[in-house]
């Protein structure tokens, strides 16, 4: 036969069926699975930490509301407090005021005295003050709140239980999300506070507004954690979005929470593709003075090793993620390789 071999029908079958399953087994080796598994214990890992994350701020803020007492022990008087005003020997002047809606009491003698945002210190300065200046020498006052305002705040947002509270007495910022229930998963990194006070100086009701990070509230709570004024409202606002495209496993939109960075952006859609070009990566980021997108470059290396240099993403920021052809090449081989490897077998 001229030195050639030939295989029996038989045998050439087992060594053709052979080599496909070799030919599957390796395609599928350098391939990522397409079952979705992979990807539903992804999305399963990553609910677990949102949830994890949002548990913990909600644990703290309870933890430093009871930390905080009631408003670390300084009120402010307001409207419709009772106030009971002793003037140490003219019990004529020793009486209960109602504080009315502009926030003043009305005195025998020297009339209306404004004490809406003025501690009980506070208020009995003024008294005195006033009493010396043409009827009492060296008058000594104290006071105390006989009955306390219906303080009333609200909270709005991404919080669970957003709505109007009442309170008896004074009430920090902490105290007051912890009455909300806390944060949800949705909650972005700033807390907006708007309240009225009292202006130190002159004494006059002034709005106040403050932004406040929740990182910063939960780690430096003493310089953040205020006392709530008049009229006040929390509003909690929801979280950007970011998006990531182009070679990834879950390309889409995504919340975002706390600091979010490339790195945890690109977990969140799953890891990067057999095929993605590591080496080209990028941000669109559009400009708010001219409306135009921006490209900044990402060294994907640089940040995975060092990820102090990971770059913080902003809202509506796109992170592209480029195929490189001759990993996409390869691997639409293997995949075609692993289906004519299968071509014409049916199971029995």
């Amino acid at each position: 036969m001229n030195g050639l071999v030939c295989f029996p029908s038989a045998a050439r079958v087992l060594a053709l069926a052979f080599l496909a399953m070799v030919v599957l087994m390796t395609g599928c080796a350098s391939h990522p699975s397409s079952n979705g598994e992979a990807s539903s214990a992804a999305d399963f890992q990553q609910q677990v930490a949102n949830e994890a994350r949002i548990q913990d701020v909600n644990e703290q803020l309870l933890a430093l509301a009871a930390e905080s007492g009631i408003g670390g022990g300084v009120y402010r008087v307001g409207a419709e407090d009772q106030i009971q005003v002793d003037i140490f020997g003219v019990p004529e002047l020793s009486r209960e005021y109602r504080v009315d809606g502009s926030g003043r009491i009305m005195m025998p003698l020297i009339g209306a005295v404004a004490v809406s945002g003025l501690t009980l210190d506070e208020l009995e300065a003024v008294v005195a003050e006033k009493y010396g200046e043409s009827y009492l020498r060296s008058p000594q006052v104290s006071a105390r709140v006989t009955e306390f305002r219906s303080q009333q705040f609200t909270v709005v947002g991404a919080v669970s239980n957003p709505r109007v509270y009442s309170v008896s007495r004074q009430t920090t910022l902490i105290e007051a999300l912890a009455m909300a229930g806390g944060v949800t998963d949705a909650a972005g990194d700033t807390i907006y506070l708007t309240d009225r006070v009292r202006d130190p100086e002159s004494g006059a009701l002034r709005v106040r507004t403050l932004l406040v990070p929740v990182d910063d509230l939960m780690r430096h709570a003493s310089e953040n954690n205020v006392a709530l004024g008049e009229s006040a409202l929390i509003n909690v606002p929801r979280g950007g979005f970011v998006y990531v495209e182009g070679a990834v496993n879950r390309p889409g939109a995504f919340a975002q929470r706390g600091n979010t960075t490339v790195l945890k952006a690109l977990a969140e859609a799953g890891g990067l593709k057999f095929e993605a070009n590591k080496s080209s990566m990028r941000i669109l980021r559009r400009s708010i003075d001219s409306g135009t997108w921006e490209h900044l470059e990402v060294n994907y290396a640089e940040i995975r090793d060092n990820p102090d240099l990971d770059m913080p993403l902003e809202n509506g920021d796109v992170v592209v993620v480029e195929t490189d052809g001759f990993k996409a090449g390869w691997a639409g081989f293997w995949r075609n390789a692993a289906g004519l490897a299968l071509l014409g077998f049916r199971p029995l």
